[in-house]
């Protein structure tokens, strides 16, 4: 009898163990998901060559502030994105969206769009063709290669663009200049004639910032046979975004 209530009180104590390892395990998850990573997948071309379909990227929600989880109410604040940084943030026009593209404009900035080239404060952003094919291939990674590939220097921080050939870009560019307003931000994606950003729907206001993309964890390709499973794509895998 004795054995049977000890192992009893063993059975009962490793169970209450084991559901304390599984809640603080899912608290530190939420945690985890809601004040400092989240993933996301790529669902569009708009940021090629820097993300590609297929990409699952990690965003920090911690480099700008803490916000209170699915809410846009902000904590604190102690940061702000800046020119150059890759971001997630909710749509404008349909905030259950989740969009990604590059921030060129902070609150202040005067933006003008002529053609392939942007001007910031009335200076040029650095633009340079790129005919080197280990660059091109190391942009495209997989992908098939297409457009033209220039790289820009925003500020100090270097990355990759695409452009259409001329007769096969579509996409007007803004016929003025536009001042960022407060708390607000101007995007654009990397595949420059292939991207709805703020050329169309306007700015970004900083409550609609989910975080800045740091890192894709993981890339899936598809396979060239339309049977065959997806892919990883290890060399895009592990790969921190610029």
């Amino acid at each position: 009898m004795t054995n049977t209530k000890t192992e009893t009180k063993a059975t009962n104590s490793g169970s209450n163990d084991l559901i304390k390892t599984l809640v603080w395990s899912v608290l530190a998850l939420v945690v985890i998901r809601s004040f400092i990573f989240e993933s996301f997948k790529i669902p569009s071309s708009s940021m090629v060559p820097t993300l590609h379909i297929g990409d699952h990227i990690f965003v920090s929600k911690f480099d700008y502030g803490l916000s209170i989880p699915f809410t846009k109410w902000e904590l604190v604040r102690w940061g702000q994105p800046q020119r150059g940084d890759v971001i997630v943030f909710l749509y404008p026009k349909e905030e259950s969206l989740h969009y990604v593209k590059r921030v060129v404009g902070v609150p202040g900035d005067t933006i003008e769009i002529r053609g392939r080239e942007i001007f910031v404060n009335n200076t040029k952003v650095s633009l340079e063709s790129v005919s080197d094919i280990k660059q091109i291939e190391d942009a495209y990674t997989g992908m098939p290669e297409s457009g033209e590939l220039f790289k820009e220097k925003i500020e100090d921080r270097e990355h990759w663009v695409r452009f259409l050939p001329p007769e096969e870009a579509g996409f007007i560019g803004m016929k003025q200049k536009e001042t960022v307003p407060p708390d607000s931000f101007f995007v654009m994606g990397d595949n420059r004639d292939q991207s709805y950003d703020s050329r169309s729907w306007g700015f970004v206001a900083r409550e609609n910032i989910k975080g800045r993309a740091r890192l894709i964890w993981l890339s899936l390709k598809q396979s060239d046979d339309w049977i065959s499973p997806r892919r990883v794509a290890w060399s895009r895998t592990g790969k921190l975004i610029r």
